[in-house]
């Protein structure tokens, strides 16, 4: 690489050039005509040739000038929008979650967390990931869900999963408790195309002939069951809102654990934990 002059003095010319004034360029940089004059043309002697004609009238720009000018105004900017961008990341917090969490559980807790922390900016991703991949320069932190065994990261366990059927009342027509058999009068929502969260619940194989329905995604097959279309098999950890305010209920008091949970994952390092220290403090609090 090409040895570099001074950056200041490149700094110093941008403005000059960009000011057409020695006077105004020192005074925006809080410098003296003079310096700013002496670090130009000791950018001119690093050079060889003159970046300014300085006459009587003012000063203009040789075409060697005219094009380091537009060079460094442009890389100047740039800079300077970076260094912003990296300021505001000290205020800021990256997190990945599924989508089931992030849009059950996560979005409508988010409000108190902005309460307590109004100047720290929350930007969540969502996405589905059969083998999780964790970029720490994407994100600072994550929520995932599975059976907690990735290496290389610091795991946290928010919540274990517990599976139970859940479906609208409308649906039920004031059935407001049904047995395993009665299930089977009904579309069976499911989200993994093997039913083994069902077969767990059932304790037995998929029965045959059953009527079902089938999403990629745990929010979809929710909100089917909120719509009447079948009986789901979720964690009430998740919809949490839907029991409360009725357009779920729980019309089987079986639940069975499915041996995975949701886990907060950290890097191995602290840089970004510091940070993000406040969302992970409330997320503990918040389970």
């Amino acid at each position: 690489m090409t040895k570099l002059p001074p950056l200041n003095a490149l700094r110093i010319f941008e403005a000059v050039a960009r000011l057409q004034s020695f006077t105004k360029a020192a005074e925006t940089l809080y410098l003296t005509q003079s310096a700013a004059s002496h670090q130009v043309r000791n950018l001119e002697e690093h050079f060889g040739f003159p970046l300014l004609i300085r006459s009587q009238r003012g000063i203009a720009l040789t075409p060697e000038g005219a094009t380091l000018q537009h060079c460094l105004h442009d890389a100047l900017q740039q800079i300077s929008d970076t260094c912003e961008q990296l300021s505001q990341r000290q205020h800021s917090i990256r997190i990945k979650s599924p989508p089931s969490i992030a849009v059950r559980w996560l979005v409508p807790q988010l409000q108190d967390f902005k309460a307590q922390f109004p100047d720290l900016d929350i930007n969540v991703s969502t996405v589905w990931e059969e083998k999780p991949a964790f970029d720490w320069g994407l994100f600072d932190l994550a929520i995932q869900y599975g059976e907690g065994d990735w290496p290389g990261v610091n795991i946290e366990l928010l919540h274990r999963e517990v599976l139970t059927p859940v479906a609208s009342p409308a649906l039920l027509k004031g059935n407001s408790q049904l047995s395993i058999e009665q299930l089977a009068d009904y579309t069976l929502i499911h989200t993994s195309r093997d039913r083994h969260d069902w077969e767990l619940w059932l304790g037995t194989a998929w029965p045959k002939g059953q009527k079902e329905l089938l999403f990629d995604a745990d929010v979809m097959g929710i909100e089917a069951a909120r719509h009447g279309l079948g009986v789901a098999l979720v964690d009430p950890f998740i919809v949490q809102d839907a029991l409360r305010d009725g357009s779920l209920i729980t019309p089987c008091r079986r639940t069975v654990p499915s041996g995975k949970g949701y886990y907060l994952v950290l890097p191995p390092h602290d840089r970004h934990l510091r940070r993000g220290q406040p969302l992970v403090n409330w997320l503990q609090r918040a389970v």
